[in-house]
């Protein structure tokens, strides 16, 4: 009998040390990512896939309706505090860049259905809010939070921002102007 006491607190201790191993080991795989931005810089060129979603302010947004533009999508969740810091970032890229062939968007996932429409107004957003599900998380490649995507003006994707990046902002403004300068061949005009 003492033998099993014995076996039996070993497989705890085992177990809590695996399971700090892993909570640990993720952690630093995200940190890793923040402090170098690692996958920030990470280009692909697949095609956005087609969504059509609830805008909080009303009626519906799909991605025919960024065709033409330069667009700028933050994926966040309503619970995400990382998501929430990064808000001014995207009310001010919104403000500054109204007048241009670019688009500003988030896409609420993850998140309760009903503090959606709340969150938006308590915080202040000021570009369109569009209601998210799996399908479109899926689509867009979230595997954290944030996760902002950066798409050409035909519709694919420039890049992909996971997690917080440092100098995120000044990062999109370089992909915008460098996306805005481009032709449909892909290459920057005059050049």
């Amino acid at each position: 009998m003492e033998r099993l006491k014995h076996i039996a607190k070993y497989s705890v201790a085992i177990f809590v040390v695996t399971g700090v191993i892993l909570i640990c080991s993720t952690s630093a795989r995200m940190r890793l990512q923040q402090a170098t931005g690692f996958q920030a810089a990470q280009t692909e060129r697949d095609a956005v896939a087609y969504f059509k979603l609830e805008n909080v302010a009303g009626g519906f947004m799909s991605s025919d309706d960024l065709k033409g533009k330069v667009s700028v999508v933050d994926l966040w969740a309503t619970w995400c505090h990382p998501c929430i810091e990064e808000i001014p970032i995207y009310n001010r890229l919104y403000e500054a860049l109204a007048s241009q062939d670019v688009a500003i968007v988030g896409i609420a996932v993850s998140s309760p259905l009903k503090d959606i429409p709340s969150k938006v107004r308590q915080l202040g957003i000021r570009y369109p809010v569009l209601i998210g599900n799996d399908k479109v998380s899926q689509a867009f490649g979230v595997k954290g939070f944030p996760t902002t995507v950066v798409i050409s003006k035909e519709g694919k994707i420039y890049k992909r921002y996971l997690g917080t990046v440092r100098d995120k902002e000044q990062k999109i403004k370089q992909d915008i102007a460098h996306l805005s300068g481009e032709t449909g061949s892909g290459k920057r005009s005059g050049g």
